[in-house]
């Protein structure tokens, strides 16, 4: 059994095995659509069942660039943490970085100082693999979210438009944004 990673004394990364996808399909069924229900036509139904279903959790599980964890708080799951590296975004070149793929936190703890930690370990792990920047999508109906990652050095380098059309047309837009390690 892999250890956990202990980012404070109530804070813990346990990583997220093959046997966890149920757990993890509960947990963002409800995290995820407490954030986000109101981009969508269905509240969020096709994209938590699209990501977070069986063989999307396996396929990504399978990736050795990828890096996937509940985050835990005084001993609950409250949330994830994903990254990748290296791995580039198809719409601008980015090369040798890692992207920070899925933060969530559940809302119970948001205002807590949870994600500067979870941000501080991000960057540790790319500055340990010799990574040059760490990037992430932030949607831009979420200005809190963006706040937070300008507030971390995260400076926008691009807007896109996602094609799903299960998302209202107006929460469409995503950004693109990057932190230099260097």
């Amino acid at each position: 059994m892999e250890q956990p990673i202990i980012l404070s004394d109530y804070l813990v990364l346990n990583r997220i095995l093959p046997e966890d996808q149920p757990t993890l399909y509960k947990l963002m069924d409800e995290v995820y659509r407490a954030s986000y229900r109101y981009i969508w036509y269905d509240e969020g139904d096709w994209y938590v069942d699209l990501i977070y279903r069986p063989e999307t959790v396996l396929k990504e599980l399978s990736r050795s660039r990828s890096h996937y964890f509940f985050v835990e708080w005084n001993g609950e799951k409250i949330g994830i943490l994903k990254y990748d590296f290296p791995f580039s975004p198809r719409e601008i070149d980015i090369p040798n970085a890692m992207k920070l793929h899925r933060l969530y936190l559940h809302p119970k703890a948001h205002g807590k100082g949870l994600a500067p930690f979870l941000m501080q370990h991000c960057e540790q792990v790319a500055k340990e693999n010799q990574l040059d920047s760490i990037w992430l999508e932030a949607m831009e109906c979420q200005p809190q979210a963006k706040r937070f990652y300008e507030k971390n050095g995260f400076e926008h380098l691009m807007t896109y438009t996602l094609d799903f059309e299960q998302m209202y047309p107006e929460y469409r837009n995503i950004q693109i944004m990057k932190k230099n390690l260097a």
